[in-house]
């Protein structure tokens, strides 16, 4: 961050008082000593103020605590180290979903046709009625998305000798019964080893995106593609992978995020410009799978200053934008991370530029980012942090105007400074304000997953509505589409409604949260007539409305 947007150094000694509580001083260690290293920790908000955190074990069982909004083991949804009955990889992620709150869906880092691809787990240790499920495909390194009622949906890609190009997607049901599969031969040519992400539609569907072989070049390049599969299975972008950047080189490691309207912003590292170097590009598509209003065709860059730029990760903003951190060599080439805002037209938030904003530029080597919203606009990063020679987890708060809040320093605040190494940083928002950190830790043998929770009266204590709260407001109506500003505070799926003054339900939508402030659409299968109307959302036993005036 430029110093003038920090506070003076007097100034933070003075408030260093007030900054933000920590659950546990260098974190605390899950569950009981274990007696086998523990490994890839993921940290999944459960929509009630907790979180579930997975972890894998060095012979490669998986395990699960839950905790409280304070990062501290609580007695919920968990299980003791267990054997899956599918293969896992030391090196991959955890692949988890949580579809309910009751619910935790683990995924298989690669399966055959005849071998199971995900089971649900209960507290304890038992797999859920239904479970483990197989596909009649085989699935190399899926991603998982929580869908609605309690579905999971799963989304994977490969190139072999039998199928060669090839997509596949399926929805489990809560009882594990699948409801819909596609296995789809692909003419646009992929790698294994270019990994696809995906995210929700918000109507209980996914969109991927992924790198794709793109021969018609001199000497071919890699480019990206989308594919989105809804609630019902169906394919509304084709079967056929649908490219959306052409560039030259190879643009690689996508990662997206929903824009809370039923599309997505994604971003990627792309070297088309040789003079620069490698540079972070994004893109933003609506649920047709266009550009939306105000991009570049291809994309537009997030970072195209000097030197490499690689590594980026992204949040949702809550308005359609979002936040990218990326790895940047420009001044080091250890690596510094630096930052930028996006909004959902393209361009960047007041104060960003293309150079983006330094997020952390001490010495050593950080890596390893995660991120999350804060829940008012801004978000968290965590990250490995090798600046006193040993591997350390450090944290920063950057508000939604791109400021620091009182008490946390220019280059981010140590989580844990124990001996030993501490890596594998992973984060998950809880509500306004909080979150909870979760990393692997070996100050002692064998390695554990220590955790932590971070509040920050920046955002907790900002007037306002109530943090948490459900809420609705309007946002745009045109005789055939209503569009309305959308709070879920917890995971989960929510209806949304529109009726007129009778009570008539005019138009219904099902979204998944968490959103914050996220503009949905409401379309109408007939032209909406002048007069009063009212949006109603229910997420839980929870439920809001706003009036909705339409003019002639």
């Amino acid at each position: 961050m430029p110093a003038r947007r920090l506070l003076p150094a007097l100034l933070l000694a003075a408030v260093i008082a007030s900054i933000a509580p920590l659950a546990h001083a260098d974190g605390t260690p899950l569950g009981p000593v274990p007696s086998e290293d523990l490994s890839r920790p993921a940290v999944k908000a459960d929509g009630h103020g907790g979180a579930l955190v997975t972890y894998k074990t060095a012979s490669l069982k998986v395990g699960a605590i839950h905790v409280n909004g304070n990062g501290l083991a609580d007695g919920g949804l968990g299980f003791a180290p267990a054997v899956m009955p599918f293969t896992l990889e030391a090196a991959e992620p955890m692949r988890v979903a949580l579809p309910t709150d009751t619910q935790v869906v683990l995924g298989s880092d690669r399966a055959t046709s005849a071998t199971p691809v995900l089971t649900s787990m209960r507290t304890g240790g038992a797999a859920s009625p239904g479970f483990p499920v197989g596909l009649a495909m085989p699935s190399l390194h899926p991603v998982l998305v929580a869908g609605l009622g309690g579905r999971t949906l799963i989304v994977s890609k490969n190139s072999d000798s039998v199928t060669y190009w090839t997509l596949r997607a399926a929805i489990i049901g809560a009882n594990g019964a699948v409801q819909s599969s596609v296995q789809l031969s692909s003419p646009v040519q992929f790698f294994n080893a270019d990994r696809l992400d995906a995210t929700t539609d918000g109507a209980g569907g996914l969109i991927a995106v992924f790198p794709y072989y793109d021969p018609s070049g001199s000497s071919g390049t890699k480019d990206l593609a989308v594919f989105r599969y809804t609630a019902a299975g169906t394919r509304p972008w084709g079967d056929v992978p649908r490219p959306v950047v052409f560039a030259a080189n190879d643009q690689t490691d996508p990662h997206i995020v929903a824009d809370g309207a039923g599309g997505a912003m994604f971003v990627w590292t792309d070297p088309r410009v040789p003079a620069h170097g490698s540079d972070i590009y994004a893109l933003h598509i609506d649920r047709d799978a266009q550009r939306v209003a105000g991009w570049g065709f291809y994309g537009q860059p997030v970072c195209d200053a000097p030197g490499e730029q690689s590594q980026p990760r992204l949040t949702a903003d809550g308005f359609g934008g979002a936040w990218v951190v990326w790895k940047d060599q420009r001044s080091d080439l250890a690596g510094d991370l630096r930052c930028s805002h996006v909004l959902a037209d393209g361009s960047f938030a007041p104060g960003f530029t293309s150079a983006g904003q330094e997020l952390c530029t001490a010495p050593g080597v950080q890596g390893e980012v995660d991120m999350a919203g804060d829940g008012a606009g801004g978000f968290y990063a965590v990250w490995r942090d090798e600046r006193s020679g040993n591997a350390d987890i450090y944290a920063q708060h950057v508000l939604a105007n791109g400021t620091l809040p009182s008490g946390w320093p220019a280059n981010g605040r140590a989580l844990t400074t124990a001996a030993g190494t501490q890596e594998q940083p992973a984060i998950a928002s809880l509500a306004a304000g909080r979150v909870v950190i979760a990393w692997r830790d070996v100050r002692t043998s064998p390695a554990r997953i220590y955790t932590t929770a971070v509040v920050d009266a920046a955002t907790t204590d900002a007037p306002g509505e109530a943090a948490g709260a459900l809420r609705i407001a309007a946002a745009g109506a045109t005789g055939f589409d209503v569009r309305v500003r959308l709070t879920l505070p917890a995971p989960g799926v929510a209806r949304v409604e529109l009726l007129d003054v009778s009570g008539r339900v005019r138009a219904r939508r099902e979204v998944w949260g968490p959103l914050d402030a996220a503009t949905v659409s409401l379309p109408l299968n007939s032209r909406l007539e002048p007069g009063l109307y009212f949006a109603r959302v229910r997420q839980g036993g929870a439920s809001a409305t706003a009036r909705i005036t339409q003019l002639r």
